[in-house]
């Protein structure tokens, strides 16, 4: 059986996707065409205005909101494109690298990045560098050397983990591909009219393939056709709706779903997670319960036993931004450390960005995750008029 599996259900004009392993729940989304992420997606705006006391201008995308464009991009980006200023009326190139939410337009950049399975490439600096899950000394300098060999100081590259798993020639093939798609793009801008959109961002499944094929062995169940390749790397297969039916009940996807839109999140042994998602940050409590095994180093055991479910958890319901962890107080620095480390290696396996900035002075973990979009809970449920949408009605 293969290590992952992708479950791609047709339900009216939207797809149901679950991303299972070992029939666990990681990742859930509902796509519809009018709702798609438009992360990634590049644009050829018009500045509307500049502010230089924010050092921001807000650009037409031709979308109900303007976007949101920094004036100080990353130090290569100026060294490599200059230091022109922004002038209200100039068409510029960017890329959404936040959704609109609510009264904030797309927050976007002028630094692109074009995503592959093996390779981050970036047209506008010359920076190479290498993906946090490469950890090995001898395999960064590797992926290290390989990207300055690609990239030859025509554009900048992120190395991914996937790229130790390939041979040289086709990450060279994908890096180059993506190089002439941009020159492509970049050429045809200023034939364009502004605001257009010049290149949608990737699907979900799409994404999904290119995290995962490199990594795990790979494969996608759907009970439709798919308008759209899984990649050569991943196995497809579409079912009867009996049969596929049967595969999603025996993941319980539904199940699974449901509880990842509670408040509260059961653990083996009686322990539990109270999950409270907020505007500015989300919090994670964790409480022994009913969970009284004798033993010095209790709080530490439960806080390790719990790290693999909060790591879950936060992926599943796709919470971002800032994330603090409440763990069950723990008595020394080592055992903080201990936990720590764990909740590291938890989040590594994690297509999104997580970084864990560590214990504050109260024993609170701090941990940052990239925006991509909306959390399950603001896609799934719908907010509560009676209670001033401090409360949400989930979905049947």
């Amino acid at each position: 059986m293969p290590e992952v599996q992708i479950l791609v259900k047709a339900e009216g004009e939207k797809s149901l996707i679950a991303l299972i392993r070992e029939n666990t729940l990681l990742e859930y989304h509902e796509q519809e065409q009018s709702s798609e992420s438009l992360v990634g997606s590049l644009f050829l705006g018009r500045v509307e205005r500049v502010l230089p006391a924010v050092k921001a201008a807000f650009v037409k995308l031709g979308l109900r909101q303007n976007g949101f464009l920094p004036i100080r991009e990353q130090d290569g980006f100026h060294h490599l494109m200059g230091d022109a200023p922004l002038v209200t009326g100039n068409d510029v190139l960017v890329q959404v690298k936040k959704d609109p939410k609510g009264d904030k337009g797309a927050f976007l950049t002028r630094d692109v990045a074009l995503p592959g399975q093996y390779v981050l490439l970036m047209p506008n600096n010359r920076h190479v560098g290498i993906s946090k899950r490469i950890e090995d000394e001898s395999d960064r300098t590797q992926a290290r050397n390989l990207g300055i060999r690609i990239a030859g100081g025509r554009f900048g590259v992120i190395v991914r983990h996937a790229a130790l798993f390939a041979a040289e020639s086709e990450v060279r093939q994908e890096a180059e591909a993506l190089y002439a798609e941009w020159k492509s793009l970049a050429d045809a801008a200023p034939y364009r009219k502004a605001p257009e959109l010049l290149k949608r961002s990737e699907s979900i499944l799409s994404r999904l393939c290119k995290d995962y094929c490199a990594r795990y062995d790979l494969a996608v169940f759907a009970d439709a056709d798919l308008s759209e390749t899984v990649g050569e790397k991943a196995s497809f297969q579409k079912l009867d709706s009996e049969a596929f039916d049967l595969l999603w009940r025996k993941a319980r996807v539904a199940e699974q779903v449901k509880d990842a839109l509670r408040r509260k999140v059961q653990l083996p042994g009686g322990g539990n997670l109270i999950i409270d998602q907020r505007e500015a940050l989300h919090t994670v409590d964790v409480n022994s319960a009913s969970n009284v095994e004798a033993g010095e180093s209790l709080p530490l055991s439960q806080n390790l036993a719990a790290v693999p479910e909060i790591a879950r958890q936060i992926r599943l319901r796709n919470l971002s931004g800032i994330v603090l962890v409440d763990f069950i107080d723990m008595d020394t620095e080592a055992e903080r450390e201990e936990v720590l480390n764990a909740m590291e290696e938890a989040v590594r396996d994690d297509a999104v960005k997580t970084v864990i900035h560590g214990f504050t002075k109260l024993g609170i973990l701090e941990m940052t995750r990239k925006r991509t979009s909306d959390t399950l809970l603001e896609a799934l449920a719908t907010p509560c008029n009676r209670c001033n949408q401090t409360g949400h009605i989930l979905p049947d």
